[in-house]
């Protein structure tokens, strides 16, 4: 495990006790989510996607630490919702990203965990508990993985390109994500679903993939990842180029090489 301190000499102290308390309380939720895993039954919400007990204790753990330290902030939280306490700074939790992989025994799953002000992210932590990999990035501070600084990837063509995806579950959204399947599939064949958003991100952001999109997300989907990204000098913006906030509908986000002709390819 990293030193605290390298936070501090990583230009974080600006937000470093937000970020050691996110820090602790993702830590902390993986270690619940190794417990329950392998032994959860998955239910079914409204929407067809899945909750676990797994997800309803992450949660609450991490939001009684965060709460504990910061107890005037706002929260958006996958399983609870929004508790809007007025404050221009937003917590933005999802306890456990990648429930359906979860709940088969598929071990790519994370918790993730972003700070937000006026619905842009100033903070990020993304914990992969069964690697023990932590990432995390504050605004204009970098990214780390595990205490050491990340960037994108240096793929200049989509040929070359390892691309990951997500989205929504409605019949549109699946419509248009299998339309997007179609036209990039024959570009490349390392277009691949892995099921965890934010780590999704995190991968593109310490280099291991290049791209990454997401259609109709929800805001804790992208939070952390996105932060990320963009402090590993990568690019993020929504589906028609335009800057990227929590309140856009798609992301879409690369190594800045890919950017323009990922983009072209999902709005024809």
């Amino acid at each position: 495990m990293f030193s605290i301190s390298l936070m501090r000499k990583n230009k974080m102290s600006v937000r470093a006790k937000e970020l050691e308390t996110a820090i602790k309380a993702a830590r902390e939720a993986g270690k619940i989510l190794l417990a329950y895993y392998g032994k959860v039954t998955p239910r079914y919400k409204k929407d067809r996607s899945i909750v676990t007990d797994a997800d309803l204790a992450s949660e609450k753990l991490i939001k009684d630490i965060l709460k504990k330290e910061f107890p005037g902030y706002s929260f958006l939280a996958e399983e609870s919702g929004l508790e809007d306490n007025h404050s221009e700074y937003e917590w933005v939790i999802d306890p456990l990203d990648g429930t359906t992989n979860y709940s088969i025994k598929n071990p790519f799953y994370n918790v993730s965990i972003a700070l937000a002000k006026n619905d842009s992210p100033v903070l990020g932590v993304v914990y992969y508990p069964f690697q023990d990999e932590l990432f995390y990035a504050t605004e204009d501070g970098g990214a780390y993985l595990n205490g050491e600084k990340i960037q994108v990837s240096t793929t200049g063509s989509m040929r070359d390109a390892f691309i990951c995806f997500c989205h929504g579950h409605d019949q549109k959204t699946v419509k248009k994500a299998t339309d997007a399947y179609a036209k990039i599939k024959p570009l490349t064949d390392r277009l691949r679903q892995i099921g965890a958003s934010e780590l999704e991100l995190s991968y593109l952001g310490c280099g291991r993939v290049d791209a990454f999109y997401m259609l109709a997300q929800n805001p804790w989907d992208v939070a952390s990842g996105t932060l990320i990204v963009r402090e590993a000098r990568g690019r993020v913006t929504d589906i028609d180029g335009k800057p990227f906030n929590l309140k856009s509908m798609d992301a879409v986000a690369s190594n800045g090489l890919v950017h323009k002709e990922l983009l072209e390819l999902l709005k024809q």
